[in-house]
């Protein structure tokens, strides 16, 4: 017997996987980015800065096939989350997921360049903008040298359809200037180049994490949030985050707080 939850897209049957939290499912193609650490750690981040019980309106930019929106939806029952997606794959499996858990009252997303967005998103102003933009500049690796294998992994991995400064001067047009938050996870080496175009843009760096795999291990992502219209917020760089236990598999205690449990943090 078929899966109940499985989904046929473009000749792909796509079986629903448990996300772990409040239930949720979520489809994955084989040709789109997939739901990893650096997903399940900017959906938490993202919901760190949504005040709890307090309607909140928020957007994520390169939505992929929804994870990180559908997580976030889990840990802030209070918001309604727009998500935009460029490839066409991509969106039409976050849709999918949408329905699959019954979200529909809660999650819209939308297929189109971040660069050009519609009327509906461009005429307001968000609580949070999130976002895991492209990782690398387009001089780091190659989409033609066979690592890559789908045109949502290379929008993904490259700046092929956006660079970092596009991103980030959409996430400040849309973030509400009275105290919006701005938020994303990056490569830890472009954490300077981040903070030049916040300046630029006019947001205020108020948390820097760095996300390292043991306590031995170099940072591995880093996850930054920015304030809109307060330029004398304060900046606190956290502790850093170490998801296992030197020369073991095992999460350290704050990684399974984060994966495991309820959400608490607020402002972090």
């Amino acid at each position: 017997m078929s899966d109940p939850a499985a989904v046929n897209i473009e000749g792909d049957l796509i079986i629903s996987e448990d996300l772990g939290r409040d239930g949720l499912k979520l489809l994955q193609h084989k040709d789109c980015y997939k739901l990893d650490t650096a997903s399940v750690l900017l959906a938490w981040f993202a919901a760190s800065f949504v005040r709890h019980g307090k309607p909140c309106e928020m957007l994520e930019l390169g939505s992929g096939t929804g994870g990180v929106s559908l997580l976030a939806s889990a840990r802030c029952t209070n918001a309604s989350i727009d998500g935009v997606e460029l490839v066409p794959l991509a969106y039409k499996v976050f849709c999918e997921n949408i329905k699959l858990n019954h979200l529909e009252d809660r999650i819209n997303a939308f297929n189109c360049d971040l660069r050009d967005l519609p009327a509906e998103i461009k005429n307001k102003a968000y609580d949070v903008v999130f976002m895991n933009p492209p990782f690398y500049d387009g001089t780091k690796g190659s989409v033609t040298d066979g690592s890559v294998k789908s045109l949502h992994e290379a929008t993904a991995r490259f700046a092929e359809q956006g660079v970092l400064e596009d991103f980030i001067r959409v996430q400040s047009l849309r973030t509400r200037t009275s105290g919006g938050f701005a938020v994303m996870c990056i490569n830890p080496e472009r954490v300077p180049e981040c903070f030049t175009l916040y300046s630029k843009y006019k947001i205020t760096p108020v948390r820097l994490l760095t996300v390292h795999a043991n306590a031995s291990k170099d940072a591995f992502l880093a996850l930054i949030a920015g304030k809109k219209g307060s330029p004398n917020a304060e900046f606190k760089v956290l502790p850093p985050l170490f998801i296992n236990e030197e020369g073991s598999s095992a999460l350290t205690s704050r990684a399974a707080q984060i994966y495991e449990e309820e959400h608490s943090d607020c402002f972090i």
